[in-house]
């Protein structure tokens, strides 16, 4: 029922329909907060609070990101969820405090060469980061001022909350998305040190089972 709801989010946000917005947000919240306990309120929160976000504020832009980039299955949206909540302490960060590098930010900590990438791939983000980012190609190789501007950029919740299903559907494998979409561990695996170039380790793993539990997938 939970999967059947929150795809349901899915397939429709941002469309007009018979059921109330605030009965869509709150299904999906409850799903997200599942998958992101800490992520229930930012109050109390003094380490860079004006980058905490709550379940219920990816609520309002998570199943629309999904929409847009195609992702469709529990299995795949369990593991973004799951990246997106371990690489941020359930949502507390927006940008890299640990340890601080450049242009390393949004909701899937994304390096600086993947945010360029994402910022050239919205139209309305596109002549800006081409302003900024000049001839320059690889946003790894821009001066960490420019690499933080690019940042600026993508942090907002209308492109933050959406930049791991962007991830996914442009830089990881085919094959990786369908074992992803099946829920299995060397889907998991793939996903982790194929795509997203790091290793599955133990404490990523239990984010995820936790993610697919929020799903109500085994």
């Amino acid at each position: 029922m939970v999967r059947a709801t929150f795809l349901s989010l899915t397939l429709l946000a941002g469309l007009a329909l018979a059921s109330p917005v605030a009965v869509r947000n709150n299904n999906a919240t409850a799903i997200i907060l599942a998958a992101a306990p800490k992520s229930a309120s930012c109050a109390g929160v003094t380490d860079s609070p004006e980058e905490c976000g709550t379940a219920a504020q990816a609520a309002q832009f998570l199943p629309a990101a999904f929409q847009k980039y195609g992702i469709y299955s529990p299995g795949e949206m369990a593991a973004i969820l799951s990246l997106m909540a371990f690489e941020t302490g359930d949502f507390r960060y927006n940008r890299n405090h640990f340890p601080g590098r450049p242009g390393q930010g949004t909701r899937n900590m994304q390096m600086a060469k993947y945010n360029l990438l994402y910022a050239l791939s919205v139209p309305e983000l596109e002549p800006k980061a081409k302003e900024i980012a000049g001839d320059v190609a690889d946003g790894n190789d821009l001066p960490d001022d420019k690499k933080n501007q690019i940042l600026d950029l993508v942090m907002p919740d209308e492109y933050t909350w959406g930049s791991a299903a962007w991830f996914v559907t442009t830089q990881c494998e085919q094959s990786v998305r369908d074992e992803l979409a099946e829920g299995t561990v060397k889907g998991f695996t793939m996903y982790t040190t194929e795509c997203i170039g790091t290793s599955s380790t133990e404490d990523r793993v239990e984010k995820w089972s936790q993610a697919k539990a929020a799903f109500g997938l085994p």
